[in-house]
């Protein structure tokens, strides 16, 4: 699993990549991660997650390599923390779910 914050570089921890960023100052002093950051936003930007909104906070990557989404803000998928081994989304758990139940 990955995790990320925005607007930095990765960091190796273990075969996973995690990144960390100015970000979580700003997530930790006082923007919670599902508030809307009124920040400028360049439209060419990548959109991430269920939200659809642009790389901030710490986030945590899908470990289905086929998953449409990747990346995830943790607020927006109930995670406080960085899980312990491999994280999939509920749309990637969920697809497993139905080919194994046909």
């Amino acid at each position: 699993m990955q995790a990320l914050l925005a607007d930095s570089l990765p960091i190796k921890h273990g075969s996973r990549e995690t990144t960390s960023t100015a970000a979580a100052a700003a997530t930790s002093a006082g923007n919670p991660i599902s508030m809307d950051l009124d920040l400028p936003v360049d439209p060419n930007e990548p959109t991430y997650c269920f939200c659809n909104q642009v790389s901030y906070g710490e986030m945590v990557a899908c470990d289905n390599p086929d998953c449409k989404i990747e990346w995830f803000h943790y607020g927006c998928v109930g995670l406080k923390e960085q899980p312990k081994g491999k994280w999939y989304c509920s749309e990637c758990v969920g697809m497993q779910k139905r080919k194994k139940g046909k």
